[in-house]
């Protein structure tokens, strides 16, 4: 059996009971860094050695647990911060104990993604990780024109040294009114959120405002909130419904705003009543 644990992103009290437990009871412990384990464990007075797992070892190691597995022995895969997968090691792994048909469970816990997606208060029903930032401008430049046409709010990872470099490269290629968080040391004493437009936060960077230390999250949701401007009312919206159906009106009224079908259609049939 393989157990995947998530762990504490930055403030030990979120480590869960169940992932105490478990750790004390398997076999061996893999980790992205041995080091960063022996801290989380020896504060748990989990008395247990651990192999290393990572990027540059993480094919012949996942060998190496798929054997002890199959021998009968039970394995914990720790990364050093949230989920493992999740721009971390692991995938690999999964997918051999699929190919093996061999057992593993997740042990859900702290993860960066979600905690950041909450605390920005930027649109949640849809949203897309894209990991670590390239450390090329050009690779970046490229990156924000994508982003000019999306309409779901975008999470990345970055480094406390590029930060400024990257959102000015995003102030370049995206609406000044492009909405912005940024979440810092998420979890301990010196958290810190910045809210505001792409210029807003701009500004802040300018003004050494932001502590460039620790661990950061960039959060970009391309869509202005003052793209619904527009309002759906119904002096606008009755006379699509002469000619068309509430359907087909509401895909043509979508298309000229920043409204989804859905909620068009749900308006639309609010006053075809």
């Amino acid at each position: 059996m393989l157990y995947i644990i998530c762990t504490p992103i930055g403030n030990l009290n979120d480590f869960s009971l169940r992932s105490i437990n478990t750790l004390k009871g398997v076999d061996k412990i893999y980790v992205e860094d041995t080091r960063v384990a022996a801290k989380l464990l020896q504060h748990f007075e989990i008395e247990k050695k651990t192999k290393p797992f990572h990027e540059h070892n993480e094919n012949e190691t996942s060998d190496e647990i798929i054997k002890l597995i199959q021998g009968g022995e039970t394995i914990a895969l720790l990364s050093d911060a949230g989920a493992p997968l999740i721009s971390d090691p692991g995938y690999p792994l999964v997918q051999m104990c699929i190919k093996e048909d061999i057992s593993f469970t997740v042990l859900p816990g702290p993860s960066a993604v979600i905690n950041a997606l909450i605390l920005s208060g930027l649109p949640s029903d849809k949203f897309s990780f894209n990991g670590f930032l390239p450390k090329q401008h050009e690779a970046k430049r490229k990156i924000a024109i994508k982003l000019q046409n999306c309409d779901v709010t975008n999470i990345f990872f970055e480094s406390a040294k590029r930060i400024s470099n990257t959102i000015s490269i995003f102030s370049e290629n995206l609406s000044p009114d492009t909405q912005l968080a940024i979440c810092r040391e998420m979890t301990k004493e010196y958290e810190s959120i910045y809210r505001g437009t792409i210029e807003e936060i701009l500004t802040l960077i300018k003004n050494n405002q932001i502590t460039m230390l620790g661990e950061f999250v960039i959060l970009v949701y391309p869509h202005s909130y003052s793209d619904k401007v527009f309002e759906l009312d119904e002096k606008f919206c009755r006379p699509f419904l002469e000619y068309l159906s509430p359907t087909d009106a509401s895909k043509l009224i979508a298309k000229v705003s920043s409204f989804s079908k859905q909620e068009v259609y749900k308006f639309l049939l609010g006053i075809s009543k």
